[in-house]
């Protein structure tokens, strides 16, 4: 009897030490299937974004019709913080660039809108007011303060036989009021001796143009100039064709009228003069003088040059060999490259500097 009462006793031992660890089991069961649920507040779930658009402008130094526009925004919120823009330039276009830049066709105030749209749909919008100002034109300014020399801009480049120049010119007084002086160009080949010259045109104020270098009486007489004007902007063209054995031939337009076309160029030196003007002539043009006033007189006054562009055909095809339009300079420079490195002009140019207008 005693026996069977301890049987009953382990078996009673048994069974609760099944069921209690029948119980642990569970327990660590729900335990393990807490942990995997969606809804634990420890796992990071992403909430609607939140998007400050921002962003600066700054005007470009050698165009004020040109803003650089920095788009400072900022996506929180969301592990993808990437966003889109889109930019409307006051009606004056758009981009979808996140930093873009922007040329406005006129000077105004326009209203630039960034819109950013985050990567969960969100979107921000800024808006900011850009007063744009028409740029200053700049030209080079010629002046003639020496009594024993003239103002002059000097380019000189490698031969070119076949060629064309086009310019624009303005002569004005100076603050004194005195007389306006004439202005030149010349195009020279290898020697800027005016006797060597291809041809040299004087640029007057209140009468007919005419030549200084390089014309024949033939080609005076058969001459079409028409009148300088004064404080006026005038497109001025010179082309040349030499064959590297005759003297060159060039054609003249000034205002949109032709001058002269097909013109052999000649020495006003006589005859002694005639086979240097030849040997500095016949590979075409490589030196361009604009100059003003004379070498024996001072002048306030002012010579403009602006928008020069020389062209070359030698290849077969008309291509650009150099230009300048003066804007990327700094009002003031001057454009002697002894005195100014980043100049591209020869180092004779004098009293030659960089003008804007006010």
């Amino acid at each position: 009897m005693e026996k069977f009462t301890n049987m009953k006793i382990s078996l009673t031992n048994l069974n609760k030490n099944f069921f209690l660890m029948m119980s642990l089991f569970m327990s660590l069961a729900i335990i393990t299937s807490c942990g995997e649920d969606d809804d634990d507040p420890t796992t990071p779930v992403d909430s609607p974004s939140t998007v400050v658009a921002s962003f600066s402008a700054q005007v470009d130094a050698e165009n004020s019709l040109t803003y650089a526009f920095t788009n400072a925004s900022v996506v929180n919120g969301i592990s993808d913080n990437s966003f889109t823009s889109a930019w409307d330039f006051g009606g004056d276009g758009s981009s979808s660039d996140e930093s873009p830049s922007h040329t406005f066709s006129a000077e105004g105030t326009y209203d630039v809108t960034l819109t950013v749209t985050a990567s969960d749909g969100v979107v921000g919008t800024a808006t900011e007011t850009v007063e744009v100002t028409a740029p200053k034109n700049r030209y080079a300014v010629i002046t003639d303060t020496k009594d024993d020399d003239t103002g002059e801009l000097r380019l000189g480049v490698d031969s070119i036989q076949t060629g064309k120049l086009t310019f624009l010119y303005r002569v004005a007084e100076g603050p004194v009021d005195m007389d306006i002086q004439d202005g030149f160009i010349n195009v020279a080949g290898n020697s800027t001796t005016g006797d060597f010259a291809i041809v040299e045109v004087r640029l007057k104020d209140n009468a007919p143009h005419e030549f200084r270098e390089g014309a024949s009486d033939e080609t005076i007489a058969a001459a079409n100039f028409p009148e300088g004007v004064a404080n006026e902007w005038l497109p001025v063209e010179i082309s040349w064709s030499a064959d590297g054995v005759n003297t060159p031939t060039y054609s003249v337009v000034i205002n949109g009228q032709t001058v002269i076309a097909d013109a052999v160029s000649t020495t006003n030196g006589g005859d002694g003069d005639v086979p240097g003007h030849l040997a500095a002539t016949m590979d075409g043009a490589a030196n361009f003088q604009w100059k003003y006033a004379s070498n024996s007189t001072v002048s306030d006054g002012v010579y403009h040059v602006d928008d020069i562009v020389l062209y070359s055909s030698d290849s077969g095809t008309e291509t650009v060999v150099f230009e300048d339009n003066f804007q990327g300079r700094v009002a003031g420079d001057d454009l002697n490259p002894t005195i100014n490195l980043d100049s591209p002009y020869h180092e004779n140019s004098s009293d030659a500097s960089v003008g804007e207008d006010q």
